[in-house]
Parts: C-alpha cells; structure tokens; sequence
C-alpha cells in the first residue's frame, strides 16, 4: 500500500514539476511540445489511476476469503441481472461484497473523472481548449500523433526513472 503511495506521489509531483528542454517548436497547427508534455503526462497519470484501480480490485478480491476470485468473476458477469444472479444462487455476503467492489469502483471512476477534468483545463492549459486541441489533431495529423508518441515514451521513462530513483532511496533508509 506504501508503495501505491509513493508511485501516485511521483505521478503527481511528475505533473507538477517544470518542464524544462521541452522545445518550443510548433507545427501547423501550434501545438508546441511543451504542450504535448502536459498531455502526455495527464494521459499517463491517468492509466496509472486507472490501473490502480484495477490493482485494488484484484487485491480486494484475492483478500476476500468468503467469496472466491473464479466465483466473484462469474457473479460480477451477471451482477447487473437479477434473474441470473437468483439463478446463480448468490448469497447476501456475496452480493454485499459485489456491492462494495462496485462502490468502489464507483467512487474512484467518479474521482478519476474529477482529476481528468481538472488536468485538462488547468494543466494542459488554457480552460481545456489545449487538451481540445491537441485530442483533435491527434486523430487527424499524423505528424502531431509521431511526436506525441515519442513524447509519451519519454515521459513514461522519466517516470520509471523517478520511481526507481525513489525505491532506491527508501531501500537505502
């Protein structure tokens, strides 16, 4: 858990600190790579909420001893058929337990959306119309989706990069 802490830590701080060597040069339609920074940065820090998430899940399912993780997958297929489930023959432990996961679930895509929304407009820039921006010429220019995918990689490298940084760190503490 301390370790999902400081990994979002150092999503978060990526997100924060200052771009430096990041050119200023611009295509046709002025998007500068700085830009492209901050969108690929929201966009990684953005799986990596998402997949935590996930991690969560699977650990909240691995943990439970009353429902087993073959039996929570066929329950949460049919979880939203009340005729299936009755079917399946679940038990109120088990559909209490479909409830907190999806609770969570819930919760945290709601949070996610928040912090998307909120990196959008004052990350990326702009209110939100950079983000706009650079989401549409993504899937018309070719030129711009090369840069943004070189971009991206190296912003996932930093990343791995700090992360490693950070662990070193604390094993030497």
């Amino acid at each position: 858990m301390e370790m999902k802490v400081k990994t979002l830590s150092v999503v978060f701080f990526t997100l924060l600190m200052t771009v430096y060597g990041a050119a200023q040069a611009q295509d046709e339609a002025g998007i500068a790579d700085e830009e492209l920074v901050r969108y690929a940065e929201v966009m990684d820090s953005i799986e990596v909420l998402k997949n935590s998430v996930g991690d969560t899940v699977k650990q909240m399912v691995a943990d439970n001893e009353e429902v087993s993780s073959a039996r929570y997958n066929a329950l949460y297929k049919i979880s939203k058929d009340e005729t299936k489930l009755a079917e399946a023959e679940v038990t109120e432990s088990e559909l209490a337990f479909l409830q907190k996961v999806d609770h969570y679930k819930d919760s945290m895509t709601t949070a996610i959306k928040t912090t998307f929304s909120s990196l959008a407009k004052d990350y990326v820039g702009d209110g939100g119309r950079t983000y706009n921006k650079i989401n549409k010429a993504l899937k018309s220019d070719t030129d711009i989706k090369a840069r943004y995918v070189a971009i991206l990689e190296e912003v996932k490298e930093r990343k791995k990069e700090e992360v490693g940084d950070d662990e070193a760190e604390e094993e030497s503490n």
